[in-house]
């Protein structure tokens, strides 16, 4: 069977485009910064395989509606739509860079709707971590680039290792390519990154986390630098860390096989049955929370 399309209606009202690949225990992918689904396309061929793969646009990004989150509960509020919208009362999570701080916020505001718990080159929220170089972050927002495509061609100078850009550089280049056929617009991009700098609460929080977590992150990482890994894996109780070895920040896009058999092996063995359809009726899973509102 092919993908199926669908639209997932978020608690104030907005469209959210939701696709479903694959078949199996459900797995929703969160992106980050700036990205729609289409940042997964490297991992969904082999993730899909194993599981039912959800992917969604972010309000304001892609084919959904909207301009663009202020807040992260906000945003962790959008993906429990997009849940109902599939009909899963839980699944595994797998939020990518600001998409991994969006599905923090999940396990700890909604956690009936996560079932496990995967955070790739990602950061704890709030003033818990360790931020990049001031010109890494410079390079990542494209500050000076006079068009879309030359602000993302700047941002892959650090979303990738240096290795990776030498050894690929068709892959960067058709993801410069397709960021300028499809850039993002300025509002919604700057409304996800100041989300990102609001006081949180949530590492906190994460003391309280009961769900396998594994946290995947590249070593050479500029972005989010690779300590922010071993901050994560303290504070969650039995939290697995994967380092992959030589890889920046898009790892996922670096060794996507890799990525995706990690993820496969990683729910294989904690046995994510205890996702379910929400027509099983969990009592406990919560409920919509209303919205109020070049990237990695």
């Amino acid at each position: 069977m092919g993908p199926t399309h669908l639209t997932a209606r978020t608690a104030d009202g907005i469209a959210l485009s939701v696709v479903v690949d694959g078949d199996g225990e459900p797995l929703l992918l969160i992106p980050g910064l700036g990205a729609g689904r289409s940042a997964f396309i490297p991992i969904l061929p082999d993730l899909a395989r194993a599981h039912r793969v959800i992917t969604f646009d972010p309000r304001g990004i892609g084919e959904s509606e909207g301009v663009g989150n202020t807040t992260l509960t906000a945003m962790a509020g959008d993906v429990v739509a997009v849940l109902d919208a599939v009909d899963v009362a839980a699944a595994a999570v797998f939020g990518a860079s600001m998409g991994g701080l969006v599905a923090q916020h999940l396990v700890v505001d909604h956690p009936a709707r996560v079932a496990d718990l995967i955070l790739a080159a990602t950061s704890p929220g709030g003033d818990a971590g360790v931020d990049p170089r001031p010109e890494d972050q410079a390079a990542l927002l494209g500050k000076g680039a006079r068009t879309p495509e030359e602000a993302y061609r700047m941002a892959c100078t650090v979303l990738y290792s240096p290795q990776f850009q030498r050894a690929r550089p068709e892959f960067v280049e058709a993801q410069v390519r397709e960021r300028a056929l499809h850039p993002v617009r300025p509002r919604v991009f700057s409304a996800q990154f100041n989300a990102m700098w609001q006081p949180d609460d949530s590492f906190r929080r994460l003391a309280s986390v009961t769900v396998p977590t594994l946290i995947l992150h590249g070593t050479d990482d500029v972005v989010i630098p690779f300590e922010n890994a071993r901050i994560l894996a303290r504070q969650i109780p039995g939290a697995q860390l994967r380092p992959f070895e030589g890889c920046g920040h898009l790892f996922f896009h670096e060794r996507p096989a890799e990525t995706a058999r990690v993820v496969t092996e990683h729910l294989r063995r904690d046995g994510s049955g205890a996702a379910q359809t929400s027509s099983e009726g969990d009592s406990s899973s919560s409920s919509p929370r209303e919205s109020s509102a070049t990237g990695s």
